[in-house]
Order: C-alpha cells, then structure tokens, then sequence
C-alpha cells in the first residue's frame, strides 16, 4: 500500500516553528527583544508599509494575515499598476523587505533549542519504507512519500542526516530539477540517477519552496544546501550560479542566485518551472496513493490549488486520516465536517492528539 503525507504547518509547531497566523506578532515579539537579529532599514520598511499603506495600528497588529499583505502587492506587480503612490520599484522592495522579515523571523525561532524527536523518527521512517527501493526495485516498490506546504527545513535536514547513515546510496528527492550550492557536495543528486544506480531516494515534494532552495533568475537551476537557510542567508551574502557564470563568461550580466519561495497569497505564481514540475509530480503522488495522511494541515478555502490538486487526483477509494490537535468536541466536530464535506463518500479517518503523538504511534507499529 502506498501511503503520500501531506504536511503543513501544524507538522512542525511542536519543534518550534510558528503557524502562519503567528509570524507577523512573532516577527515584532522579536525585534523587541533584540533589534540585533534584524536588519532595521528592511524592518523599519516592513513597519513602514503595515502602518503607513494598510494603516494597521500596532494594536491590531496580531490579527494581519499575511495574504493580506502580499495579495495586493503581487496584484500590483503582475498588472504593472502602482500601489497607493507606491512605483513598481518600490513595490518589489517592500516585497522583499517583508520577504526578509518572514523568512528571519522563522529562522530565529527555528534556531532555538526545541525537540525536534518526532522529526527525526518520522524521517527515520520514511527512509526506512522508501529503502526497499533500493537494488532497482523502485519499478515495482514505491511505498511513501511527503507532499509538504512548508519552507521549513525539519524534515528535510532529519532524512539528509538519516540517508547519511544508511548503506546504500540515497537521497533527499525533492523531485525536481536540483544542484548541490557547494561544488563538492556530492551528497545531493537527481533521485533517479540514484535509483539507476542501485540507491533510493526519499521524496519530499515542497510545494511552496524551501529556506534551503536559492534558483538561478537565468536558467532556473536550483541549488540546494542543507542545515542552511540560504533563503534568508542571501540577503547578506549573494552566491552566483557557476554554471551560467562558465557558460556566458563572455557576456555581462548578474547570476546572482534568489530565493524563490511562494509566499502566501491568493494569486499565487507557480509559473515557476521548476515549481510546476514540482506540482505535476504532486499530483502524480496523490493519483497513486490508497492512503492520504494529512499532518497539521487544515484545508483552508484560500489554497485553492491544493484544493483542486486532491479534486482532480485523489482515487475514489482513497483513505483519508486528518491529524491535528483539538480538546474541544465542538472544534473537533466541526473539523470532521469540514474534511468529510470535502472527500465526500471516502473513508476518513481522524487522530486529535497531534503530530507528536501520531508518529509515536505510526513508528512504534512500523
């Protein structure tokens, strides 16, 4: 039976990440306890815009959704109109600026000493059903993979430090077009050419990028580094592409590397090459998995493309198990109507303990 997880943000708030909702009272919690971690002209600009452009006071500063704050400026930019006065120069230099504050926000709290236990025997479950791969078997056996909302680095550096133990050649198979930043690392690979050769990959699907992923704006290469948030790290120190920088060395031009995350909003670009090969094999996952386990993921109305992703691929026959955290019978039941209103006649399934506890549960009967 072939088992896909999809995991959002809930996934990794009992290692210490935040929910999305709590970013933006997080990022000034932060910045109040020590300015030092920010860069203040960025921080000062995202200030800037929240009381000057939105005119949201500090006092409601806890209830701002950030698709409220990217969906006009990616409108703006997508049809080239200004924002309130604001030019298109200035549009993207805001998007940047609370790009920054979002992405260093999570970066400081990830980099607090939370337990992160139950990440690292999920991935050492994970590796453990995606080895029977291994030896060209993967024709014949594919048993699991993760479909993940998150930029968050977890998991991602749980199974890198688990598949560095294994015996066999494997690899993190984030399922797309990917290089190793550092020259040298060998340790990153295309997922198939390390299952031609006899290895196995572990597939981590991220549909909305990762804080270790920087691309290339010329050609779309992306590069990978893990235990780095390179995301956040290249707004001080830019890396170049060595691959455009060899091949066009007779040409001016700038090669430095981006971050390419999906921010959230509801107009979002995945126009994005390699993000559409991402999606494609997202769905190719769903289509072939008898079993769906969402993990800290609420189905939420605005991510319409996930949405119509599960509509259009999910097997009628599919099972459907929800985890999440609730205490309250009313929250629950209106969780179960939420899920079941969406999936219909299938079977659905739920666990209200968290991810902690369901993946104790799912490693001890593995």
């Amino acid at each position: 039976m072939k088992t896909v997880f999809i995991l959002g943000a809930g996934f990794s708030v009992e290692a210490g990440a935040p929910t999305q909702a709590a970013i933006i009272p997080e990022a000034f919690k932060q910045f109040r306890e020590n300015k030092a971690n920010f860069d203040k002209d960025r921080f000062a600009e995202f200030t800037s815009f929240i009381n000057d452009q939105l005119n949201i006071p500090e006092c409601r500063y806890s209830s701002i959704a950030l698709e409220d704050i990217f969906t006009p400026l990616d409108r703006c930019l997508s049809e080239s109109s200004q924002y309130r006065g604001i030019s298109l120069d200035n549009i993207m230099k805001i998007r940047e600026s609370v790009f920054y504050v979002v992405g260093r926000t999570i970066q400081l709290l990830l980099d607090k000493n939370h337990s992160k236990d139950y990440i690292d025997s999920f991935a050492k479950y994970l590796t453990e059903k995606s080895s029977m791969r291994a030896y060209n078997n993967y024709q014949e056996k594919d048993p699991v993979s993760v479909i993940s909302a998150n930029w968050d680095i977890l998991l991602d550096n749980s199974i890198y430090k688990t598949i560095l133990n294994t015996p066999h050649n494997a690899v993190v198979d984030y399922c797309c077009y990917i290089s190793s930043l550092d020259k040298d690392d060998v340790t990153v690979k295309p997922g198939l050419e390390v299952l031609g050769g006899g290895g196995f990959n572990v597939k981590l699907l991220k549909l909305h990028g990762s804080l270790n992923w920087l691309q290339c704006p010329r050609c779309a290469r992306l590069y990978t580094k893990f235990y780095e948030k390179e995301a956040i790290n290249n707004f001080t120190t830019l890396t170049s592409c060595r691959h455009c920088d060899n091949n066009f060395e007779e040409e001016e031009g700038n090669h430095s590397l981006m971050a390419n995350l999906i921010m959230p909003t509801f107009i979002k670009d995945l126009s994005n090459p390699q993000y559409k090969i991402i999606w494609q094999n997202a769905g190719i996952e769903i289509s072939e998995a008898e079993e769906i386990v969402f993990i800290g993921y609420s189905l939420p109305s605005a991510d319409f493309e996930m949405r119509q992703l599960l509509s259009r691929m999910t097997r009628k026959k599919a099972k459907i198990h929800v985890v999440g955290y609730s205490s309250n019978e009313e929250e629950k039941a209106g969780i179960v109507a939420h899920w079941e209103s969406f999936f219909g006649a299938r079977e659905v399934t739920f666990s209200f303990d968290g991810a902690k506890s369901y993946i104790s549960s799912l490693t001890n009967e593995s």
